[in-house]
């Protein structure tokens, strides 16, 4: 079991993956904002993070490096509903530090096993 913490500011979209990894057997966090992402990062302990790229006050471009200036070894993964983006130099390249990248139309199944494979576990 994964300990995962997900920042995304669509609310329908949050809910959906949350309730998905822990149907997996994943305890999830999700936040709204990339502040709040922040702030549950200090105050907690995970095993990988997922970034949406764009959010209200910043997103995974920011957040990302944020995220390494505190714990340089935890999986990031970064995701996106903007299929523009996917393939665009900031994707490719911009957000280098992510050890994956995904689309949000990624399946649990897909999902589920980026995370077992990223933190080595096994729902």
């Amino acid at each position: 079991m994964a300990r995962i913490l997900i920042a995304d500011d669509d609310p329908g979209y949050l809910a959906a993956f949350c309730d998905g990894m822990q149907a997996l057997g994943h305890s999830t966090h999700g936040e709204l904002n990339g502040e709040a992402a922040l702030q549950a990062f200090d105050n907690g302990e995970f095993d990988i993070v997922f970034l949406d790229v764009f959010m209200k006050g910043g997103g995974a471009v920011v957040l990302l490096h944020d995220v390494r200036k505190r714990n340089s070894d935890i999986p990031v993964v970064i995701i996106t509903g903007k299929t523009e983006m996917v393939g665009s130099p900031l994707f490719e390249s911009g957000l280098r530090l992510a050890q994956a990248k995904m689309r949000k139309t990624a399946s649990l199944t897909e999902l589920g096993q980026l995370v077992n494979r990223l933190t080595g576990s096994r729902s």
